[in-house]
């Protein structure tokens, strides 16, 4: 008996169901016209009047306008108001028809003659007699490197190291000497100054005392250690000083041996 009454349930339902979808408005489609359609149902569409025929595409590409085409930024048919600067029938026109590019390039002031000088001396930019003209010109003062001056005093670090040790054989006569290469090591020219300690042996010298040296990956500065015995045999010992006195902490030192026969 359940069963039964669920069954009814069912096809009650259904034919509810079905009953509402026939009351319903049906929509169709009706073809007007190739490749155009309109609603046939009484619902009205938001445009106010409905499309009539067919979409046409480049239907303005063969339009030209009125003067025949040619002026696409229609300009044509304006006429210029400007007014020129001169008038080809002018004096001053006429004689600037004669006027070359090259009139002038030498100055406003330059005739004919001393144009032709000027071409002539073409080599010689103007540097010659400048001083004649201005005998004030500035000439700085060149720099006085001494180590006297500069209060430098030759002398070893308080360690008591050098960065290198040379030793060399001489002659007692003849002497000797010994050629040293300094490499730049700052970013500068940095002044120097070079000489032996108040140890050091009389025997050695050293040349030159003072100079610049080149920029870091430049080239050394050479310095040449003399060795001169006076005809005494011997060894003899010396402790050279390359200084920098604004770099310091770059200064070189050297222990220098000679043996003298």
């Amino acid at each position: 008996m359940k069963n039964t009454a669920m069954l009814a349930a069912c096809q009650l339902v259904a034919l509810t169901e079905a009953l509402t979808l026939h009351t319903l408005p049906a929509r169709r489609l009706v073809a007007v016209r190739r490749e155009s359609v309109f609603m046939a149902d009484s619902e009205a569409t938001r445009d106010s009047e409905p499309a009539v025929g067919k979409a046409v595409f480049g239907a303005g590409s063969g339009w030209k306008p009125p003067s025949g085409g040619g002026d696409a930024h229609g300009g044509a048919g304006f006429e210029s108001t400007d007014t020129p600067d001169f008038f080809e029938d002018d004096e001053v026109s006429q004689k600037a028809k004669n006027f070359a590019f090259t009139d002038g390039m030498m100055g406003s002031q330059a005739g004919r003659a001393q144009s032709e000088d000027r071409a002539k001396n073409r080599g010689d930019p103007g540097v010659a007699g400048a001083l004649d003209v201005n005998p004030d010109i500035y000439v700085p003062e060149a720099e006085d490197l001494s180590a006297e001056s500069r209060g430098i005093v030759f002398e070893l670090k308080k360690s008591g190291m050098t960065d290198l040790d040379y030793d060399i054989q001489v002659d007692s006569i003849e002497g000797g000497e010994l050629k040293i290469d300094v490499r730049p090591v700052c970013m500068t020219f940095e002044e120097f100054y070079c000489g032996f300690t108040a140890d050091s042996h009389p025997a050695f010298s050293v040349t030159p005392t003072e100079g610049k040296m080149e920029r870091r990956n430049g080239p050394p500065t050479s310095v040449t250690v003399k060795v001169n015995p006076s005809g005494r045999a011997g060894t003899f010992e010396g402790w050279l000083c390359f200084i920098l006195p604004e770099e310091k902490a770059f200064s070189t030192y050297y222990k220098i041996t000679a043996e003298s026969r």
